[in-house]
C-alpha cells in the first residue's frame, strides 16, 4: 500500500469514527432529553400552581447547592487526565479525591441551606411536612448526582457513549413512568415528584459505578498529590463558580422573595422552554470537551471558532422561532401558561446566551484556560449589569425577571469569550504530566 493510500485510509477511519460518535450522541442524548422534556412538561400539566412552585423552588435549591458542594471538581477529571485516560489508577485517584471533597462540602452546607429554605417556605405558608420532605429529597439528590457525575467520567473518556446513554435512557424512563403512575394513583404532588427525581439520580449513580468498574481502580484514601492538582486547577475558578451557583437560580430566588406563588410557577414553567438547549448542552461534556482536550495546539483556534459558530447558528434559528411563533412553544406548557407570549421569546434568547456560554466555557476548560483574573472579570461584569438593571426596574413580575436573566446572560457570555482569547494567548494555567 502506498503512503498516499495509507493516509487516505487513516483519514477515512477517523471520519467514520467521528461520524459514529455523533450518531450515538444524537440518538442517546436525543432520546434521553426527549424523555426528560416529556416528564418536565407533564409535571407542568399534572401539578397545580402551588405544587409546581414548591417543586421548582426545591429544584432550584438542589441546583445551587449541588454547584456549591462540587465547586467544579468533577469537571476537572477529563482535562487533568488528558492523554492518560487508560491508566485506571490515575482515574481512580482523581475520583476518590473529588468525591471526598464533595461529601465534606455537602455535610457543611446542608445546615446553612436549610435556614434559607425554611425562610422561603414560611413566607409562602407551605406545610411543614411538605417542606421537610422536599428538603430531604434535595440533599439526597445532591449526593447521588455526585456519584453519577464522577463515575460518568471514565465512560466518557473511554468513549463508551452507548453505555453512558443506555443508563441515562433507562433512568429517564423510570422517572417518567414513576411520575405517571403517581399521577394516575392520585399521589403526585411536590414532594413525591421530587423524590421520583432523587431515586432516578440514585439509579444513574449506581449504574455508572457498576459500568466503570473495569476502567478505574479507586484507592481507599485520597492521594494528596491528586487532590492538590485538582485544587490548583479549580482554585482560579472558585470565585466564578460560587458566584454562578447563585446566579443560575437568582431569577427564581428573586421572584420567590418579591413575587407571588403564581410568578414562581410562571418563571419555572418558562424555564422549561430553555431545556430545548439541553439536547445540545450534553454534547459539550460528551463530545466537545474530550475532543478539545486532545487537540494539538495548532488546531485549537480553528476548531474553537468553528464549534462556536455552529452553536450560534443553531441558537439564532431557535430564537427566531420563539419570537415569531411563541404559540408553538407555549403549547408545551399547557393552558395555565398560555398567555405568556411576550415572555417566551426573551426567555429563549436568555437560554441561548447561557448555552453559548456553556459551549465556550467547556472548550476553555478542556484547554485548561483557567485564571483568577477572568473569574473576577466575570463576577464584575455580571454584577455591574445586574445592579444597573435593579436600579432601573423592579423584579416583581414575570417579564422583568426574564429581562434580568437576558442581561446577566449577555454579560456572562462576554466575560467567557474574553477569557477564551486571553487563554489562547497565554496558554494553559496548569500543565499535566
Amino acid at each position: 500500500m502506498s503512503l498516499g493510500s495509507l493516509l487516505t485510509k487513516i483519514r477515512s477511519d477517523a471520519m467514520s469514527r467521528r461520524f459514529r460518535i455523533v450518531v450515538i450522541y444524537l440518538t442517546g442524548q436525543g432520546l434521553t432529553q426527549l424523555l426528560n422534556l416529556l416528564v418536565g412538561f407533564a409535571l407542568l400539566r399534572w401539578l397545580n400552581l402551588d405544587n409546581y412552585a414548591q417543586f421548582s423552588v426545591a429544584f432550584g435549591f438542589q441546583v445551587t447547592l449541588s454547584l456549591l458542594t462540587d465547586l467544579g471538581f468533577s469537571g476537572t477529571i477529563v482535562a487533568l487526565v488528558g492523554t492518560r485516560g487508560n491508566e485506571a489508577d490515575i482515574l481512580g485517584a482523581y475520583i476518590r479525591s473529588g468525591r471526598r471533597f464533595r461529601n465534606i462540602m455537602l455535610l457543611c452546607l446542608t445546615p446553612i441551606a436549610s435556614i434559607f429554605y425554611i425562610g422561603i417556605a414560611r413566607q409562602h405558608h407551605w406545610s411543614t411536612t411538605t417542606s421537610i420532605l422536599l428538603f430531604l429529597s434535595v440533599i439526597s439528590s445532591i449526593y447521588f448526582t455526585g456519584m453519577g457525575s464522577y463515575y460518568a467520567a471514565p465512560l466518557l473518556i473511554h468513549g463508551r457513549l452507548r453505555t453512558y446513554y443506555r443508563i441515562q435512557t433507562y433512568s429517564a424512563l423510570f422517572r417518567i413512568l414513576s411520575s405517571a403512575l403517581l399521577y394516575l394513583c392520585g399521589g403526585l404532588n411536590a414532594w413525591t415528584a421530587s423524590w421520583s427525581n432523587t431515586i432516578t439520580f440514585s439509579l444513574i449513580g449506581f449504574l455508572n459505578l457498576r459500568a466503570s468498574r473495569d476502567l478505574v481502580r479507586v484507592p481507599r484514601e485520597p492521594d494528596p498529590i491528586y487532590t492538590k492538582r485538582m485544587v490548583r486547577f479549580v482554585a482560579p475558578n472558585l470565585p466564578g463558580i460560587i458566584f454562578y451557583s447563585f446566579q443560575g437560580q437568582i431569577s427564581l430566588f428573586l421572584i420567590s422573595f418579591f413575587g407571588h406563588t403564581q410568578n414562581i410557577a410562571e418563571v419555572s414553567a418558562l424555564g422549561r422552554l430553555g431545556q430545548v438547549f439541553l439536547v445540545f448542552s450534553g454534547f459539550n461534556t460528551a463530545v466537545i470537551e474530550p475532543y478539545m482536550a486532545r487537540l494539538p495546539e495548532n488546531k485549537v483556534a480553528k476548531n474553537f471558532v468553528r464549534i462556536f459558530a455552529i452553536a450560534s447558528f443553531l441558537c439564532c434559528l431557535v430564537c427566531l422561532a420563539a419570537f415569531i411563533a411563541p404559540k408553538i412553544f407555549l403549547l408545551l406548557l399547557g393552558a395555565k401558561y398560555k398567555s405568556l407570549y411576550r415572555e417566551t421569546g426573551w426567555l429563549v434568547l436568555g437560554s441561548s446566551l447561557s448555552y453559548l456560554t456553556g459551549v465556550a466555557y467547556t472548550m476553555g476548560g478542556a484547554r485548561r484556560w483557567v485564571y483568577w483574573l477572568t473569574s473576577w472579570l466575570t463576577i464584575g461584569l455580571i454584577l455591574v449589569t445586574q445592579l444597573v438593571f435593579l436600579l432601573l426596574f423592579k423584579i416583581n413580575d414575570t417579564i422583568h425577571v426574564i429581562y434580568f436573566g437576558v442581561a446577566a446572560g449577555a454579560a456572562h457570555l462576554l466575560s467567557i469569550l474574553i477569557n477564551s482569547v486571553y487563554g489562547y494567548i497565554k496558554g494553559p494555567s496548569v500543565e499535566i504530566e
